[in-house]
């Protein structure tokens, strides 16, 4: 590939599609430097369990890793601005700019503008102490949703606390529904979208691996040293993969053995990839759509990886 002048290239795709390593090899190969959009591996002590690259044994210069030392949120919007200057700074320097990632909101954030709405910050944090201090639930704020704006109910799982409750912030901050707020069309920059595919039982196996060599290389262990922390309430509200599950492990006899507890992990880390799939093929089919007729460049490429 040859490098593109003053254009970014995205790499998004199911978690372990291999894009941290693709993204790793193009950036060599082009003059590249990445810039993280996987939200894990922005949490400093969040390294086994977010498969977070070993990027600081790289002469490649890596961006928003390691970047939020304190258990607190990062939103969309905040992403997006910081892209904007990373993006400008990469470019000065003669390099061109490769953000990679699986969470694709992050990934999303550099083609949709989002509404910036005003009033929502405190009912986030009201709604989050009502979580942490169990007084209710994830099922009980996604049906609270459900009432006041199902189509955008619909679209969030029930247990993606972090979405619920933002929509409901916004219902209840606006008094209209969260799905009226339609993000903006308007990319950072020209671009090349990868978006990586595989056969779905061979990613299926990569990840039942995966887990296992998380446990191998120390994860219980990173756990175990943010139990009793902030950390801890952080990651039972955020429900990151296998966080919460190996802390109920640990916290409590009556748990699933560690066996069981691994099986519980590869099965929701499955059902993500799936979730994932699903989000990055509405995702690609509305930039496709969004593309024609507008003023900007850009092109989506599907890409597997195992095959390179």
């Amino acid at each position: 590939m040859n490098k593109l002048e003053k254009k970014v290239i995205l790499i998004s795709g199911p978690t372990a599609s291999g894009k941290s390593d693709f993204a790793l090899k193009l950036a060599y190969e082009m003059g590249g430097e990445i810039i993280n959009a996987d939200i894990g591996s922005m949490y400093t002590p969040l390294t086994i369990g977010t498969a977070k690259p070993a990027w600081k044994e790289e002469q490649i210069a890596h961006h928003m890793f390691d970047v939020l030392d304190q258990p607190i949120n990062f939103t969309v919007m905040q992403f997006r601005h910081k892209l904007k200057i990373l993006i400008e700074e990469i470019w000065s320097r003669g390099h061109t700019p490769i953000i990679v990632g699986g969470s694709a909101f992050y990934i999303k954030a550099f083609f949709y503008e989002q509404y910036d709405i005003a009033n929502t910050e405190q009912i986030v944090k009201d709604l989050e102490n009502l979580l942490s201090k169990h007084q209710t639930n994830s099922n009980v704020l996604w049906q609270e949703l459900n009432q006041l704006d199902s189509a955008r109910a619909e679209k969030i799982h029930i247990h993606d606390t972090y979405r619920i409750v933002r929509a409901l912030a916004i219902c209840k901050a606006t008094g209209s529904k969260a799905s009226s707020f339609k993000p903006l069309f308007k990319p950072l920059a020209p671009f090349k979208f990868f978006i990586c595919m595989s056969d779905r039982q061979n990613l299926y196996e990569r990840i039942n691996q995966r887990v296992v060599k998380m446990i191998d290389q120390g994860w219980i262990d990173e756990v175990k040293n943010l139990q009793g922390t902030d950390w801890q309430k952080f990651l039972m509200i955020k429900k990151m993969i296998g966080y919460d599950d190996l802390l109920g492990y640990l916290e409590n006899s009556n748990y699933l053995n560690l066996q069981d507890t691994i099986n519980v992990i590869q099965q929701k880390t499955r059902n993500y990839a799936k979730r994932q799939i699903i989000f990055l093929n509405k995702l690609k089919n509305d930039i496709q759509s969004a593309l024609i007729g507008s003023k900007y460049d850009g092109t989506l490429e599907d890409i597997d990886l195992t095959m390179l």
